[in-house]
């Protein structure tokens, strides 16, 4: 999945999620961008949101801890948008000084 790493980390996320969503036949007004919710938009199940974790993880080829994104004071967050996991790949590989590219 390391071919699928892009310029930045929201284009990497995207380019993810349209693998993982190539056959769900899901029509998306603009396709798949930044504002993209994954259980409004997408109708993500916590199946997918963990394959979702799983396959970003081994694009940057490292954990990433999205437990640290995925839960707020003890329950699962709602919904993630593709700009708020970007945003967290990219604090993640900041912190470990590497870049999200």
């Amino acid at each position: 999945m390391s071919s699928l790493l892009k310029a930045t980390a929201e284009a990497t996320v995207i380019a993810v999620i349209e693998d993982l969503i190539q056959d769900w036949g899901l029509e998306l007004d603009g396709g798949v961008g930044p504002s993209t919710q994954l259980v409004a938009n997408l109708e993500f199940a916590s199946v997918d949101i963990i394959q979702l974790c799983v396959a970003l993880e081994e694009a940057y080829s490292r954990k990433l801890g999205f437990q640290n994104l995925l839960m707020r004071d003890g329950s699962y967050v709602g919904d993630l948008s593709v700009s708020q996991i970007a945003a967290f790949i990219e604090t993640r590989v900041a912190a470990a000084g590497g870049t999200a590219t």
